[in-house]
């Protein structure tokens, strides 16, 4: 999902934003490059989660006790999903079934008892990154553009 121009419900949703400023950023309407930037700006208190995320880290990121308490299907399972190398090639989507056994503190996580509350942190860390406003409403790795911003204004 991504901001779309063509979109009416993506520009009524932009202009909605812009009129009501819900989370209090502090639009004004007078200064178009300072709007973007509050939408656009990543902060720490946004959290989006990432459509994919790389093997080679899920896998650096994996201690050796976590990895070592694990069952030896639980192993496989761990090393089928992360057989593709490539630390910036982000390459491995996080599907819900994904995310449920890398971040789970329950029992529905892959992790062993004594480091899933570890693990889960760790893991969320890799999906759940720092976001800006526009990624918020339109999906991750979204940027609104002074067409889109004038675009969702005028209509």
């Amino acid at each position: 999902m991504s901001f779309n121009v063509n979109d009416p419900a993506d520009l009524l949703a932009l202009k909605t934003e812009i009129e009501t400023d819900p989370t209090g950023l502090g639009y004004s309407d007078q200064n178009t490059s300072d709007d973007l930037a509050l939408i656009n700006d990543t902060r720490p208190t946004i959290k989006v989660s990432k459509p994919k995320i790389s093997s080679a880290l899920i896998r650096s990121t994996t201690t050796y006790e976590a990895y070592n308490g694990l069952l030896a299907d639980r192993q496989e399972w761990l090393k089928w999903m992360t057989g593709s190398n490539g630390f910036d090639e982000e390459n491995v989507t996080v599907t819900p079934d994904l995310r449920t056994k890398l971040t789970a503190t329950d029992l529905n996580s892959i992790w062993a008892a004594g480091d899933r509350a570890e693990m889960s942190a760790a893991m969320l860390a890799l999906i759940d990154v720092d976001g800006s406003r526009a990624e918020e409403l339109f999906g991750y790795n979204t940027t609104i553009s002074i067409n889109d911003w004038i675009a969702a204004r005028n209509s």
